[in-house]
This record gives C-alpha cells, sequence and structure tokens, in this order.
C-alpha cells in the first residue's frame, strides 16, 4: 500500500472540490481512500506537503504514426499536408521496431506532461498489419500508460476520398489512385486485434472508420456491429476542413454528419474529430446521439482549418473532449497547451462573455469527458475511492502557481507541464523529477536516432512521389475555399 500524505488535491469529482492537507490511500492499482489523517502503519510514505495531486491526464486524440514528422510541416491545409504525413504513393511499410520506436517518443513526451491515457488513432500505410498495430500496443504497455487504439482503415480508393478528383487529375495519376481497401481484410484485422489486445494491459481496440466518406457505407455498417458485439469505441474524422465541407454536398446532397446519421453511424459510443465546419443542425443531431465531439484546436490553427465552436456546441448538448492530434500538424503533446488554445479560442467566437466557458468546464474537457469518449467514465479522470489510481502530482512552488489564485485558472492558463514533479499509473510511479522510471529513455533515444536515418531517407523518396499530386489537389483545395469564403465565421 501507497500513502499520499499531506496533498492539496483537486479531485475533479465535482466543480469547486480543492481539499487541502489530505491524504491518498493507494492499494491494488486504485484509490482506496481520500482523507485527513489516513494511519501509516504498514504503508510506503511519500510526503506531499506542498504539492498539489490532480487526476492523470487524458489526450482523447492523437496519431502516433506521425511521431517522427515533429517539426517537418508548416503552411499546408489538411488534404495537402495528408499527402506527406499519410502519402497515398510509395510509403511503408515499416518495420514492427520503427512503429515501436515511434510510438514510444511520442508516449515519452506526454507522461513528462502528467498524461496517463490516451486515445491513438493509428494509420498505418499501405495497410495496417497485426505485428504494427502489437508494436503500438507494446510500447504503451512497457512505458505503464493505458491506451485506446484505435485502427483507422477504410475501404474506399483515395480517388473516391475526396470531391472533383475526377475532372482535375490527369488519367495516369489516377491509375495509380485506384488502390482498393479490403473490407474483408480489414474486419479480419480487427478481430485478431481484439483477441490480441483488448483488456490487456488495460488496453482498449478503439474502432476507428478514418472520416465517413473514406469508407463505404456498408463498411461503416459492418463497424459499427464490430463495435458494438465487442463493446468498443469508434472514431471518426468529421468536417475538419473546407474541402469536407464541400465534400458533403458533392457526395451525399447534405452534410456528412446528416449522412453519417441517415447511415446510423451516430451514437454514444462515437467520437467524432474535429468538427470544425459543422452547422447548428448537425450539432443537434450530435448531441441527441450521445456522440463525443474531440477538438484538436491547436492542429486546427496551424493546418489552417478553423475553430470548433465549442459554445454552440455545448449548448446543443455534445459532449466536447478535448486532444492533441498528431505530430506533424502540432508538434507537440501537451494537454496543457491545448486546454489554454481551447479556452482561449472560444472568446474570440462570440462577444457575449456570459457564454464562455470556465475554466473548470475545460478541465472537464481532458477528465470527465474525455473518459467518456474512451468508455472509461467509471475507472479514470477524478481522484475518488474505487478509481484507478492515476494521480500527477505537482510541484506549487513552481512559478505557475504562485501567487495562488483560482486554481482552474493555473491548470488552464498558466501551468504548461513544467511543474509535473511525479506521475502515478495505477499507483505505480512511472515518472519523477526528469526520469522516466520505467523504461530507458536514453536508450530508446539513441535506438530512434539510429533508425532515423533510414525513416527520413525512405520519406525524401516519398516527398518526390506525391509532390506530383500536389499541384492536382491545390486546384481542389481553391475551388471549395472560395466556395466556402466568408462562410466560418457564420458558424459560430
Amino acid at each position: 500500500m501507497l500513502l499520499l500524505k499531506n496533498a492539496d488535491i483537486f479531485t475533479m469529482g465535482k466543480k469547486g472540490e480543492y481539499l487541502k492537507g489530505q491524504d491518498v490511500l493507494i492499494k491494488d492499482g486504485k484509490v482506496a481512500a481520500v482523507s485527513r489523517g489516513i494511519s501509516e502503519e504498514g504503508k510506503e510514505i511519500i510526503d506531499c506537503s506542498g504539492k498539489l495531486l490532480i487526476p492523470g491526464m487524458i489526450n482523447a486524440h492523437l496519431h502516433s504514426d506521425e511521431n517522427f514528422f515533429k517539426g517537418m510541416f508548416d503552411n499546408m491545409p489538411l488534404e495537402i499536408w495528408m499527402l506527406y504525413s499519410c502519402p497515398p504513393l510509395s510509403y511503408g511499410p515499416f518495420s514492427a521496431e520503427m512503429i515501436y520506436l515511434r510510438t514510444m517518443l511520442g508516449a515519452l513526451e506526454m507522461i513528462k506532461c502528467g498524461v496517463t491515457c490516451v486515445q491513438d488513432d493509428v494509420s498505418e500505410c499501405p495497410k495496417g498489419t497485426a505485428d504494427g498495430y502489437s508494436a503500438v500496443f507494446q510500447a504503451y504497455t512497457d512505458i505503464g500508460i493505458k491506451a485506446n487504439v484505435a485502427l483507422n482503415m477504410g475501404d474506399k480508393k483515395y480517388m473516391d476520398k475526396i470531391p472533383f478528383t475526377k475532372e482535375v487529375f490527369p488519367e495516369e495519376l489516377a491509375g495509380q489512385l485506384c488502390n482498393k481497401p479490403d473490407m474483408e481484410q480489414n474486419i479480419a484485422l480487427y478481430k485478431e486485434m481484439i483477441k490480441l489486445w483488448n483488456g490487456k494491459a488495460g488496453h482498449k481496440v478503439v474502432v476507428s472508420t478514418s472520416a465517413p466518406q473514406r469508407c463505404s457505407d456498408e463498411y461503416l455498417m459492418r463497424a459499427k456491429r464490430l463495435a458494438e458485439e465487442y463493446d468498443l469505441p469508434m472514431h471518426t474524422h468529421i468536417l475538419e476542413s473546407r474541402i469536407q465541407y464541400c465534400t458533403g454536398n458533392v457526395f451525399y446532397g447534405e452534410s456528412i454528419v446528416k449522412h453519417a446519421k441517415r447511415v446510423g453511424l451516430l451514437s454514444g459510443r462515437l467520437s467524432v474529430i474535429h468538427g470544425v465546419w459543422m452547422d447548428e443542425e448537425d450539432m443537434k443531431l450530435l448531441g441527441e446521439a450521445d456522440a463525443t465531439l474531440i477538438t484538436n484546436p491547436v492542429s486546427n490553427l496551424k493546418l489552417g482549418s478553423g475553430i470548433m465552436p465549442l459554445i454552440k456546441m455545448k449548448r446543443n448538448g455534445v459532449n466536447v473532449a478535448l486532444g492533441t492530434d498528431g505530430m506533424s500538424s502540432n508538434d507537440g503533446q501537451n494537454m496543457f497547451e491545448a486546454m489554454k488554445y481551447a479556452g482561449l479560442l472560444q472568446k474570440i467566437t462570440t462577444p457575449d462573455y456570459r457564454q464562455w466557458a470556465d475554466s473548470y468546464s475545460l478541465l472537464e474537457m481532458v477528465y470527465k469527458n474525455a473518459a467518456k469518449s474512451l468508455m472509461r467514465k467509471d475507472e479514470i479522470g477524478i481522484i475518488e475511492k474505487g478509481r484507478a489510481a492515476d494521480i500527477v502530482v505537482m510541484d506549487k512552488g513552481n512559478t505557475s502557481f504562485i501567487p495562488e489564485s483560482s486554481i482552474e485558472n493555473h491548470l488552464v492558463y498558466c501551468e504548461n507541464g513544467e511543474a509535473v514533479e511525479t506521475v502515478f499509473s495505477n499507483g505505480r510511479k512511472i515518472y519523477h523529477k526528469g526520469t522516466v522510471l520505467t523504461v530507458d529513455e536514453k536508450a530508446i533515444l539513441k535506438r530512434i536516432h539510429e533508425k532515423y536515418g533510414e525513416f527520413k531517407n525512405r520519406f525524401e523518396k516519398t516527398v518526390k512521389e506525391n509532390k506530383r499530386l500536389e499541384e492536382y489537389l491545390k486546384i481542389i483545395y481553391e475551388r471549395c475555399a472560395k466556395e466556402t469564403d466568408g462562410m466560418l465565421c457564420n458558424l459560430f
């Protein structure tokens, strides 16, 4: 048994619950008690005087397959950026070791900023494999955090994922972009990964359909039935960009949200990523379905996608969670940064300051709302009896907390992760004062440096191959930008 003594605890159990000078008893990986004066007999004791305890943070959306792209891209909208972050021509496959190392790189960064649970939407090019996805799960197992790993797969060929391609792409290029993923192979891979990893080491498999327009309706429904059969979360990207706004009208004659509703995809187990270009009717449909919207404000800004209308989304009863998105569209995995951006951006969407979300609501997006998205709402996100002992110890002597005012405001607007001193996952100490305790960080980084040359050489060849597509995608992007010109502010 482990006893954290004399701590100040921001529990996230209910608004304003900030306990001073309390003890936390940890037994069998769970919080056994929170109170004053717990008996010290027979327990390992850590004095937390002058420390703040918060629940382990939850990153509700990222793409670990982008981790080696940190600092690589700038000034590209989504669909052009995807030519390089997930290239349709001449890319992959990568070894299980490479996938393990790139996953570990992001995980190392996240635990240093207090993240103890992630929802990782992993794409493998040209297609997913059991060895590759197992390497992702193994990395999170080794470092000691919980992971919801989404197998990001669709069944449409590239030419059928984006509008106007048949009008714009020359025949020679179009012929190279007509490889169609095999639906039956994808479903079989899901079942294999569920058998291998779902429930193992605290992990979950997540059914990811990438985005509805990248999948046939039959595939969407097969994926949903699979999620229902095994009681798994679902993940999909909807209305992130200007092109996606136009895609709904071209493909379906309605928004992608309305199409998802019509085919039966919306449900309480579904997390919709981004939602920047949703109108109020779309938001209402999400709220009625009890679906989650996961916003990634830093990524949306870097790609020029826009600002997710947080105030309207909450007004329509949508459960809104928060993520960082991938390393190539964010360049970091810091949830404190994501919270601050989410808080600041919503203030410019309306001059009515009485509607602005307060700091506690933003913290809920990282905890309660994210836990619902991961289908872990009774397991994580609160420091209370019976919950997993995922706890972050922060140094209140750090300048982020001096002088101390509203603890919620300090966490959202003042802190950047520097005050994170110790991280516990299931009661196990995995990080302390700059040192990761579960893996040999120096050895891992050395292996990454050794392998990165191989990755970079292959990627540079890939860039040359896919660069040919950019001029045609630019035509499609500019057409969609013209059609949506002046619309974004109306969505607020």
